[in-house]
């Protein structure tokens, strides 16, 4: 045992007992108790018990055949002075190398080396006039106050959270009362389209019944007067007979005219555009948890005026054996696993990178693959010619799985909402996600690559297109309506452009060699972040991992740029 032990416990022995003698224990000894007293609720060894027994002959005084009682007994070890690691044992050293309340078994079991084990009643001394010691009560009763206030706060918390969604129930419920509104409007215009049709039919139909009664009131008097005529005169009856033909023959012309639309009819075709638009919606709008936090540093991923800097530029290469020319990356996108896919238009393959960028899988295009956008999940969209191509990205593998055709090229795309934006080079379409148009957004047919890439605003109100042409940069709202153009010397043949969900903007361009962050409202440039001898070689695509901080910059070259931002 250690000396510091050997001092503090007089003339104890090192074993470990599963109750002390109380009596003992006060005078600095280490006995085992054989006995318990349930009034005094103290141990007592066989010496200290017999004392006990003369002075109270009538406490009840237990065994160890009854030891199971002791640890059941009221006051045998008060929580305060029972041992966290050992429930079973009483707090009775203090381990001064650790600063820790110890029972004995804490002591044999991690404190036998220990130098400064002291036996609590001799570090006890004095301890009720220590200034420290007074003020517990206190500081006790400061921290239930705050604790107190922390749950009053936190009650007021849960009713203004109830309030909020009585609130926003209301505000659902405003929604779903202007969406029916223009449900009923639509069903309106629609049933009086319907009645004006019907209505112009039933002219039609009125019509052909007056022709036909007065066709055969005339019939029947022509057929009258033909017999009264008949026995007259030879005259009378070539007369009667003539008009009578004329009669059967406008008949006939009539009944033609009539017979020519054996029924008229009205069918219904739905207009599907409706349903579908709805059912790619699944809520009314986006519930955010938003957490105040006190004396939170500013995150500049959550600030989009935040301006980055450069940390480092890497390469990594993306050549696969096979491939016969150099690689032109044109398009890049991240995956929720934190995988890329890339597609190389120069090898006509799109490819998955893991998470350190190398090559895992690939798939054949058979024509040049111009972009890649993320879907949802692990579904890709690649841009091939007219079509749009669907990869699902599963378990290290690229699996084609439908494609949907176009009128037009198909050089660019972007999902949002359920949405699909197009870009044919000259303009930008808005489609379903099963093919069927919603509208052109946007056009602008005096150049080559007037509407080349877009990106979308996280809540879908801003949308952005690089003008390769022209060398611009234009900023739409979701109408197509043109809120800014922005122009750099910096700024040459502008190609790929992407939108992070907190609102910064990046743009590379494939004139300048250059990569650009541009503020939210695409009115200024904040910061040239990259250039060509920055290892920059004609970019053609980028996309910002929030995960990383870092830019994946696609260009001409056999080579990823990853520049890491802060």
């Amino acid at each position: 045992m250690a000396s510091g032990f050997e001092s503090s416990i007089q003339r104890g022995c090192d074993f470990i007992h599963d109750f002390s003698c109380s009596p003992c224990e006060e005078n600095g000894f280490n006995t085992e108790a054989h006995h318990y007293c349930t009034q005094c609720t103290k141990y007592y060894c066989q010496n200290c018990v017999s004392k006990h027994n003369g002075l109270y002959q009538k406490h009840a005084v237990l065994s160890r055949k009854d030891v199971k009682k002791w640890e059941a007994a009221p006051g045998v070890t008060d929580s305060l002075e029972r041992c966290g690691m050992h429930p079973g044992e009483a707090l009775k050293l203090v381990c001064g190398d650790h600063d820790q309340l110890c029972c004995y078994v804490c002591v044999a079991v991690g404190h036998r080396q220990c130098s400064k084990i002291q036996h609590i009643p001799d570090v006890a001394k004095g301890v009720q006039r220590n200034i420290e010691f007074q003020q517990i009560p206190k500081k006790i009763a400061e921290v239930q106050k705050q604790f107190e206030k922390m749950k009053e706060a936190r009650l007021k918390n849960t009713t203004s959270l109830k309030k909020t969604r009585a609130a926003i129930s209301d505000e659902i419920k405003t929604i779903r009362k202007r969406i029916n509104e223009i449900l009923d409007k639509i069903e309106k215009t629609t049933l009086q389209e319907l009645d004006g049709m019907i209505a112009e039919l039933e002219k039609k139909l009125k019509k052909d019944i007056e022709t036909c009664d007065k066709m055969t009131i005339e019939l029947q008097n022509m057929i009258a007067a033909f017999q009264t005529k008949a026995k007259s005169s030879e005259s009378k009856s070539y007369i009667a007979y003539r008009k009578s033909q004329n009669m059967i023959s406008q008949a006939n012309d009539h009944l033609r005219g009539i017979a020519a639309i054996e029924c008229y009819n009205v069918t219904f075709q739905a207009n599907n555009l409706i349903e579908e638009l709805l059912s790619a919606v699944k809520t009314f709008g986006a519930n955010e948890e938003q957490t105040v936090m006190t004396k939170q540093r500013k995150d500049p991923l959550s600030d989009p005026n935040h301006v980055f800097s450069v940390s480092e530029y890497k390469e990594y290469n993306v050549k696969m054996s096979d491939d016969v020319y150099k690689c032109s990356i044109s398009g890049v996108c991240e995956l929720p696993s934190g995988e890329f896919v890339i597609a190389d238009c120069n090898n006509w393959k799109v490819k998955l990178l893991d998470k350190e960028y190398r090559v895992i899988d690939h798939c054949d295009i058979p024509e040049y693959p111009w972009d890649v956008c993320h879907i949802d999940g692990n579904e890709v969209a690649v841009c091939v010619n007219s079509e749009l191509h669907f990869i699902n990205a599963s378990k290290g593998k690229l699996v084609t799985t439908r494609k949907i055709s176009f009128t037009h090229d198909c050089y660019a795309a972007a999902h949002h909402g359920g949405q699909l934006y197009i870009s044919s080079g000259t303009a930008l379409y808005v489609y379903t996600m099963s093919g069927q148009k919603v509208k052109m957004l946007y056009e602008d047919k005096s150049g080559y690559r007037t509407v080349d890439q877009c990106a979308i605003s996280n809540d879908g109100e801003i949308i952005y297109i690089t003008n390769y042409s022209k060398h611009q940069l234009i900023t739409l709202d979701n109408n197509g309506n043109r809120l800014a153009l922005l122009t750099d010397p910096d700024m040459k043949q502008p190609s790929g452009v992407h939108a992070t969900p907190t609102g910064h903007v990046f743009v590379c361009c494939h004139g300048s060699d250059t990569v650009l962050q541009v503020d939210k409202d695409g009115k200024k440039k904040f910061a040239t972040l990259a250039r060509k001898e920055d290892v920059l070689n004609r970019p053609r695509d980028l996309f910002f991992s929030s995960s990383s901080s870092s830019l994946i910059v696609g260009g001409v070259k056999d080579t990823l740029l990853v520049i890491k931002l802060i």
